[in-house]
């Protein structure tokens, strides 16, 4: 494309990646900021009537106007918007918006986490997809000192976004800085990080009837000041260490009436008193840093934000300083119009209004970024090495369903429904579960776990709505097949108590224990029981008591009764034990039996009592032996009824007495003695 519009001997000119001239400069506004994107309209001409968008958007265009000092000052930017404005005399208007490559990543929405990095690592790491923007894209000549964070998440959030709210989190500033095809974003945090502008100083002249001409100058220079919150109150909480103290204050330097009015914030966003001392030494410089202001006018083309001056020439009333730091800088330019075809050169057309601060004052960008909130909760699944992946305070590790990233949260807290020094609930949500995550204060980078829900993977321990009356907390056994479980059934009828232990289990009573079974009670062990009472043990039974001993027994008892093996808890536990009048003391056994008892042994049985064996009859007591009946006693046998006594002696000795004594004898009564006394 021929294009006859030259730009080369004009004051002001655009280049643009369709070419040389495509477009001319016509006129030229817009402003640059520091902690702010700079915006710039221009109105082009052209000869083409149909230009290529597709080759200018997202590309550079640059603005060079000749400076009255030495030089020319480039204004570089993306172009983000263009249009046909229109054709006239001399050819087709344009309108282009440019905008910094940063304004491009307010584009790019995003949802990702940051482990361990410091907030220089997390942007440079963030804005390195735009680092083929400029030469270089973005420059950090900060010189603090900035904590690792374990965990930061950018949320639902523009990359643009989230780089802002962290550099108004720690203090950080930014600006560009412009050369022909080229910008860069510059991270500082101290006002000395800033370049001066070309040349360092800049008169102050004001008007009198003419305008300097010649060289760069203010001629409207106007101080204000403003009431800012003057004094800052944090406090926050770390449940490593509870009963830390951790609020902090700081009071600013005003001192005007009302100067102190204090702002309490809380979380204050950090772990430990030291570390909220910085932090709110940082909001108070960020209140007071709203204060001094200076407006001025000029024709002062090679000024923009992030730039320092020194202010020469006439002496303004109310200013003390002479050093200031540029924080706006409003550009218009106008050119003067194209002859049909000319390349004539044109007048100036320059002016610039500025908002400038001290260099002495505090430089903190305002907090005034959103920072995102999370609206309710949401779920995520447990990540972890092996089955369960725990730290000591019981934090478990999340994966969430919107990280693309297959990263994973902090370790969150779970929360359970008793928990104290040293006792209350403990469940530790396994690998694999999905859980329900809430936010505190709905902030993104504070996750805790709030409970577990079922899926189509993670299904319930009975299939439902089958067993809709049944409640249970079952578990499964690690690294390995089994379970425990308390399970409750509340079907009319079928109502029920189910305690399963996949191993042991273990109860210990410091006091009372009481059971009432209105029904039957069956146990089986399998093996062996013992039972140990250090005391009394007393047992009563209403109707019959039977005890079998052998194997052959074994499992006839549950087969006969056909009873799940269960418990119905106890009501109230009441004292046990005999009265003390009835209390023989330690080592007794009383077996006490109201009917009928009835002891059968297959072949031997053998009773040893240490000291004495006493039976009472109340009627009738009968001894029956097959073949044989031995009965013997070391000193005397004594048989008595009534009057009737028998009585033998270990000395030989045997006594008959009685009122009444009869003999009989079918056969023979035989006497044999060295001497019978019959008397």
């Amino acid at each position: 494309m021929n294009a006859p519009f030259k730009q080369d001997a004009r004051l002001g000119r655009l280049t643009t990646a369709l070419g040389n001239d495509v477009l001319v400069l016509l006129r030229f506004d817009g402003a640059d900021y520091v902690n702010g994107l700079f915006e710039y309209r221009v109105e082009a001409l052209s000869t083409s009537p149909n230009l290529d968008f597709d080759g200018l958007l997202g590309t550079h265009a640059s603005i060079e106007i000749e400076s009255q000092n030495d030089g020319a000052r480039a204004y570089d930017g993306i172009v983000t918007e263009a249009k046909w404005a229109g054709a006239g005399e001399n050819g087709n208007k344009y309108a282009l918006t440019l905008r910094p490559w940063f304004w491009l990543a307010g584009r790019r929405r995003n949802q990702r986490i940051f482990h361990n990095k410091t907030v220089i690592q997390i942007i440079e790491e963030l804005l390195s997809p735009y680092a083929g923007l400029g030469d270089p894209a973005l420059q950090v000549k900060l010189t603090g000192n900035y904590p690792e964070l374990e965990y930061t998440v950018q949320y639902r959030e523009s990359d643009l976004d989230f780089a802002t709210r962290l550099m108004e989190r720690f203090g950080i500033s930014y600006h560009f800085v412009h050369s022909a095809g080229n910008h860069t974003l510059v991270l500082t945090d101290a006002i000395d990080q800033h370049d001066p502008l070309p040349g360092g100083k800049r008169d102050y002249k004001p008007v009198d009837g003419a305008r300097q001409s010649g060289a760069e100058h203010f001629w409207e220079w106007h101080p204000e000041r403003r009431l800012t919150t003057g004094a800052v109150r944090l406090t926050d909480y770390n449940f490593k260490k509870p009963g830390a103290a951790m609020e902090v204050d700081r009071v600013g330097d005003a001192t005007y009436a009302e100067g102190q009015i204090e702002s309490y914030d809380y979380p204050g966003d950090y772990l430990a008193q030291g570390q909220g001392k910085d932090v709110v030494g940082l909001r108070t410089l960020q209140e007071r840093g709203q204060d001094a202001r200076h407006r001025a006018v000029g024709d002062c083309t090679s000024l923009g934000a992030g730039m320092l001056l020194t202010l020469t020439g006439d002496q303004v009333n109310g200013v003390k300083g002479a050093d200031y730091l540029c924080l706006v800088a409003r550009h218009s330019y106008v050119s003067d119009s194209y002859g049909s075809g000319g390349s004539e050169s044109d007048g100036y057309a320059y002016s610039g209004e500025y908002v400038l601060m001290p260099k002495d004052a505090p430089l903190a960008p305002e907090r005034k970024t959103r920072m995102p909130v999370v609206q309710g909760p949401q779920t995520g699944v447990v990540v972890g090495e092996g089955e369960i992946d725990c730290d000591e305070y019981g934090r478990i590790l999340v994966h969430f369903h919107w990280d693309l990233d297959k990263s994973y949260s902090m370790r969150c807290r779970v929360s359970q429904n008793w928990a104290s020094q040293g006792w209350g609930g403990m469940v530790i949500p396994r690998i694999g579960m999905e859980v329900v995550v809430e936010f505190l204060e709905g902030d993104p980078d504070k996750p805790l776990v709030t409970g577990c829900v079922y899926n189509g993977k993670n299904t319930p321990p009975y299939e439902l709505p089958k067993h809709k009356t049944r409640s249970t907390f079952k578990t499964d056994t690690h690294s390995g097949s089994g379970f425990n479980e308390l399970r409750f059934e509340d079907e009319r009828d079928e109502e029920e108590i189910y305690i399963h232990a996949q191993r042991d289990m273990n109860t210990v009573v410091l006091h009372n224990k009481t059971e009432r079974i209105e029904n039957n009670h069956v146990s089986l062990v399998e093996h062996n029981k013992e039972s140990e009472v250090t005391r009394n043990h007393n047992e009563v039974v209403g109707g019959n008591m039977t005890i079998h001993v052998g194997p052959t027994a074994i499992g006839n008892l549950i087969n006969r009764m056909a009873v799940k093996v269960g418990n119905k808890l106890g009501d109230v536990a009441k004292a046990i034990g005999l009265p003390p009048a009835l209390d023989p003391g330690a080592g007794n056994y009383a077996l006490t039996v109201e009917k009928n008892k009835m002891e059968a042994v297959g072949l031997t049985s053998v009773r040893t009592v240490g000291l004495t064996d006493t039976n009472f009859i109340g009627s009738k007591y009968k001894l029956a032996a097959g073949t044989e009946v031995q009965i013997s006693a070391g000193n005397r046998i004594v048989l008595s009824c009534g009057k009737s006594v028998i009585e033998m002696k270990k000395n030989g000795t045997i006594a008959i007495n009685g009122v009444e004594i009869n003999e009989k004898a079918d056969k023979l009564i035989k006497l044999s003695a060295d001497k019978i006394d019959i008397n």
